[in-house]
């Protein structure tokens, strides 16, 4: 027979009626037993009986799980559920947290320090065996904790702790003052005097002491020599059978302990290395602090944190930092995942552990810290950005930031280097992100720099090795980020060009000698002069096409720092020689030369409104500044708060859609003065597309699933389809276009928006992403295969393939113009522009290192023109060369001739009568 339930009683308070409510919604359903009911809803019967026991608030899956199987309101049961959650959640502030946070456990917190008792013991044993004792861990891995919550407290001993700062002397004399009960300024004088006096001190002491020096790695990174050489002497002559000294010491400066002797000797069979704990201790760590003070850990949660923690050997102090913050979030008795993902999890403590310790910088330390993390970071290609481990010589000075952060435990290091903690820093880290984003392409160039110059140190400084041509100037841009090696590397190829280019000379003006000797050879040889005249022309032609691609190519390296000089030298490049190289170098001089900003620069590209980043001189400037026309100009308009990410504007600019990290935000900014936030319903989290009116919104949720959103009526469907990798809507927000998996290959498909799959636009074996444009038009972008397909969908049973393209880096941006007669792509290397109706290209130019992003077309007359936004100028790029000369030779045109265009014969850059083709030289 089975067990009666327990009776609730009274019924009064919220919970003990939501269980009461529970029960009652069973017996309506027939009182089906829990072993049935379990099956129906997939929980144990025990979690559901537990449910409905009336002590705590269950979990919102588990309430759900319980009421569709008793055929319940799961809606109106969910609304009663987060009702009473949020009445719950309110805890006792007051109530200290069982967790330390950030900051080491100390000798009073022994009560709550749980996870390293095996290893306490370990240590102990081994103190009492010998008198100097070396505990070795890397960075975050517990060491401070261990040695003051568990061997000082645990120690018969009397027990000293200190660290050794910029003046070890000051310290050990502070904590040897207070038991020999003698002033501190005479005391440190004698010890200063003689670093065997501390022995002589502490043995007239009563009892058996234990000195411990924490983190004693800061002799070798703060201390002068001298302080150092007198505390590693002090230290080893005090270790007695009365005294006991034990060192904290971060594993990477093992090898400094090395270069002591008097420590190689003190610390033999005398060293106890601190591991990550195991699954075991992790969990005794997390759960019994709790329990101590009479919570309980909510088995979700504890689940998801060593999840979140698992092959990470120095995260104890994030974890404890987490913790902490969700104690403060608790709801009742009880931590649960709720609270721990309302602080972010562990990736939020990381995010906000490096601000704190990124503002305690100053000065040339904040570019330092900078360029370390960009070095600890590789930027993905098609992937997800990782951390990189680099080696100590690929820093330059000063080392500050980086002992900083290996304090904060947020960059760990061992002997041979340092690498970020957790590549959730990545992610979490808004400064990072950014500084990941603005530096991408720079990036990768940066660490084929490294690669190769470190190459080239491993192979005795091979000449064959080095760089040479448009790769040294690439290097030569980033002369203020390089190490002293790379640096040698740039000078090393600067020579080997400079001495090459000595050479060409050299056999240039053998050419010239060669042609004089044959015009001397014309009254001889006179049925020679016509090949003779041919010659000198190719001669002239290959001489022009030289010297306009070296002038294209400087060109391109002024861009961003003198674009009116950049601007004359292109137009004198293809004066001289009108190739696709230097057509692409004028396009692209005329945008940076005409290129325009607003406030503090524009996110996107500005149509009806702009979008800038707010250039208030406030507290909080976070968010960005929206302007509206005026006349040909423009005023600032209202605010759209928060940020950090601006994603995307709809084509009719009256919705504008910014991300935060974990969630979108959509933006009625129809009357720019006054935007207005629209709720987003719940679970859109990432939005990935916008109809051109703003009516529809899509979004592919974490499941794998696409949500479409009537903005107006505020419905929200889920479409059926599965293992969905990106969605995009059709601008009239008459479909959508999704890409998923399908029976082992990907499918780019349009659906309608009651959730029918209309056709199959083309299928791939890779994942590829849509962007649906106008006038049905759909492009394609494959993310491994760099091609690019531009699809005419009129008919979507039978797709026309408009254009096929290779060579596409992803991610790329796409863009049509209004009527879908012309599309772009943008991608970190290049700009391609095509019409459409013919397929044909009209614009091609690369671009590495320009950083364009957020393209829109605009139809001009003739040709079109593509705008884009240059790190916040808005550049025009007009693949029409007269209309691009026109305004180029509206504003003063100079060029340094002798410096960038030697032994070239001068000519007007600007005349008005002839025609390019005859003023090239």
């Amino acid at each position: 027979m089975p067990r009666q339930e327990r009776p609730l009683g009274a019924e009064d308070t919220p919970v003990l009626r939501f269980a009461g409510d529970l029960r009652r919604l069973r017996q309506k359903a027939g009182q089906p037993s829990y072993r049935e009911l379990g099956t129906r809803a997939r929980y144990s019967a025990a979690a559901l009986s537990e449910a409905v026991a009336g002590r705590r608030l269950p979990s919102l899956s588990v309430t759900l799980a319980f009421v569709a199987a008793c055929d319940g309101d799961v809606d109106a049961w969910r609304d009663r559920w987060r009702d009473l959650a949020a009445s719950d959640a309110t805890a006792d502030d007051s109530a200290p947290s069982p967790y330390v946070g950030l900051a080491a456990y100390q000798v009073e917190d022994t009560d709550r320090f749980f996870g390293r008792e095996a290893l306490t013991e370990a240590l102990v044993r081994l103190v009492d065996e010998r008198p100097f004792v070396g505990v070795f861990g890397a960075s975050g891995a517990g060491k401070s904790s261990l040695l003051r919550a568990g061997l000082a407290a645990k120690s018969t001993r009397t027990a000293l702790v200190l660290t050794p700062g910029h003046d070890p002397v000051t310290e050990v004399a502070t904590v040897v003052a207070g038991l020999v009960d003698e002033p501190l300024a005479p005391l440190r004088e004698r010890l200063a005097a003689d670093p065997h006096a501390l022995r002589g001190r502490l043995s007239e002491v009563p009892g058996e002491l234990l000195l411990i020096v924490d983190q004693f790695e800061e002799v070798f990174t703060l201390c002068a020599d001298g302080d150092r050489l007198w505390l590693v002497q002090a230290l080893t002559a005090a270790a007695s059978p009365r005294s006991r000294v034990v060192l904290g010491v971060r594993a990477d400066f093992y090898g400094h302990c090395g270069r002591h002797p008097e420590l190689v000797t003190a610390l033999y069979r005398a060293q106890l290395l601190v591991g990550p704990m195991s699954a075991d201790d992790l969990r005794r760590a997390v759960t019994e602090p709790a329990a101590r003070a009479g919570v309980s850990v909510e088995s979700a949660l504890l689940a998801r944190l060593m999840s979140d923690v698992t092959g990470q050997p120095s995260a104890l102090p994030l974890v404890s930092h987490v913790l902490a913050e969700t104690w403060r979030r608790r709801r009742g008795m009880t931590l649960t995942l709720a609270g721990y993902e309302d602080v972010g999890g562990v990736e939020h403590a990381l995010a906000r552990t490096a601000e704190q310790t990124y503002q305690q910088l100053a000065g040339e330390e904040l570019d330092a810290a900078r360029l370390m993390f960009l070095r600890l970071v590789t930027p993905g290609d098609g992937t997800e950005d990782t951390k990189r481990r680099i080696r100590r010589e690929e820093l330059r000075e000063p080392h500050g930031p980086l002992e900083r952060f290996a304090a904060a435990r947020l960059v760990s290091l061992d002997d041979h280097g340092a690498e970020l903690v957790h590549e959730a820093l990545l992610r979490a880290w808004p400064r990072l992100a950014a500084w990941i984003a603005e530096d991408r392409d720079i990036l990768r160039v940066h660490h084929r720099v490294t690669e190769a110059a470190a190459a080239w140190q491993a192979h005795g400084r091979d000449p064959d090795l080095l760089w040479r041509g448009e790769h040294l100037t690439m290097i030569d841009s980033l002369r203020g980020r390089l190490n002293p090696i790379e640096h040698d590397f740039l000078d090393a190829g600067l020579t080997a060009q400079a001495l090459r280019a000595t050479k060409l000379r050299r056999r240039r003006r053998g050419l010239k000698m060669l042609i004089a000797a044959l015009a001397a050879l014309v009254v001889l040889l006179a049925g020679a002069v016509g090949m003779a005249v041919a010659a000198k022309r190719e001669a002239d032609r290959q001489r022009n096409d030289a010297i306009g691609l070296r002038a294209a190519d400087a060109a391109r390296t002024l861009l961003l720092t003198r674009p009116r000089d950049a601007a004359a030298l292109a137009l004198a490049a293809y004066r001289i020689s009108p190739t696709p190289e230097t057509r692409a170098a004028l396009i692209l001089a005329g945008a940076a030369a005409g290129a325009s900003t607003l406030g503090k620069g524009f996110v996107d590209t500005p149509g009806r409104i702009a979008v800038t980043e707010r250039a208030e001189n406030l507290a909080d400037s976070s968010g960005y500044r929206l302007w509206r026309r005026d006349g040909t100009g423009w005023r600032p308009a209202g605010v759209l708060p928060g940020g950090p990410w601006y994603v995307a504007t709809s084509a009719d600019e009256s919705h504008v859609i910014t991300w935060d990290g974990v969630t979108s935000h959509l933006w009625d900014v129809s009357e720019p003065d006054h935007p207005r936030e629209i709720a987003l319903p719940t679970g859109l989290q990432m939005v990935t597309g916008i109809a051109r009116d703003g009516s529809l919104v899509v979004a592919r949720r974490r499941d794998r699933t696409a949500v479409v959103w009537q903005v107006a009526d505020g419905s929200v469907r889920r479409l059926s389809a599965g293992d969905v990798e990106d969605v995009s809507v059709v601008p009239d927000a008459s479909a959508v276009v999704l890409t998923r998996r399908d029976s082992g290959a990907y499918a780019a498909e349009l659906w309608s928006l009651d959730g029918v799959r209309i056709a199959t636009l083309m299928r791939t074996p890779e994942v590829v992403y849509p962007i649906a444009g106008p006038a049905d038009t759909v492009a394609v972008i494959g993310s491994t295969s760099g091609n690019l397909t531009l699809l005419k969908a009129t008919d979507p049973r039978f797709p026309r393939t408009v254009v096929e393209a290779g060579g596409v880096k992803f991610p790329a941006s796409v863009a049509f113009d209004p009527r879908g007669r012309t599309a772009a792509v943008v991608d970190d290397a290049s700009i391609r522009m095509w019409d459409l109706a013919s397929g044909t290209e009209v614009m091609s130019l690369r671009i590495e290192g320009l950083d364009l992003i957020n393209p829109r077309i605009l139809p001009e007359t003739g040709e079109p023109l593509l705008i884009a936004i240059q790190k916040g100028a808005l550049w025009r790029l007009d693949p029409n060369v007269p209309r691009v000369i026109d305004d180029i030779c509206a504003g003063p045109v100079k060029l340094d001739w002798d410096r960038y265009l030697p032994d070239t014969l001068r000519f007007p850059l600007c005349p008005t009568a002839q025609s390019p083709t005859a003023r090239r030289r």
